[in-house]
């Protein structure tokens, strides 16, 4: 009985295949990986034309990542009700070469999320609010204490801004990090 079971062990496993070990490298300068993305991980990039594709990956292959699409529509019912259905299903390879940055994570700090915007308009409402009452109530703008006030105002959109621009991120890798495929 064994005899055969081996058999039909080789016979099957000549049909068998395994998954592809290719993978895409996110890396810094240095070569410390950041991420990697195999074959059935989810993935969000961006394309070095614009554009961004979005699903899970089917394949990683000779220097190409095949990335599949789904369509998700609200559909009719015939009881006049409206449900979501996956209408088609596409793969879209795309060379790693030409791909401009990948998405690495979602999360985003309090200061990046809520800080900066809420000292920009916070700071642009009272700097239009005091300017709008020196317009209608002719206040003086020129007062020593108004000017302390609205140099307050422009301050704070000014760290609002600082915030935003020193400590922003999309969770995208940035022009820091190399892309590399590897081929096993």
């Amino acid at each position: 009985m064994k005899p055969v079971l081996l058999i039909c062990f080789i016979f099957f496993a000549q049909f068998a295949s395994a998954q592809s070990l290719d993978y895409i490298s996110i890396r810094k300068k240095n070569g410390r990986v950041v991420k990697n993305f195999y074959t059935g991980s989810t993935i969000l990039l961006q394309t070095s034309s614009g554009g961004y594709l979005q699903g899970p990956i089917q394949t990683i292959k000779n220097d190409s990542v095949f990335v599949g699409l789904y369509d998700i529509r609200e559909v009719p019912t015939v009881w006049g009700s409206r449900i979501r259905d996956t209408v088609s299903f596409v793969v879209v390879g795309i060379n790693y070469k030409e791909i401009e940055r990948f998405q690495l994570s979602r999360k985003q700090n309090f200061l990046q999320r809520t800080g900066a915007p809420l000292l920009i308009i916070g700071g642009g409402s009272y700097l239009a609010l005091n300017l709008l009452n020196g317009a209608l109530f002719n206040d003086s703008i020129t007062d020593s204490k108004n000017v302390k006030k609205l140099s307050i105002a422009g301050s704070m959109i000014g760290i609002g801004y600082l915030i935003k621009k020193l400590f922003s991120s999309d969770g995208f890798s940035s022009k820091k990090h190399k892309i590399t495929y590897v081929n096993l």
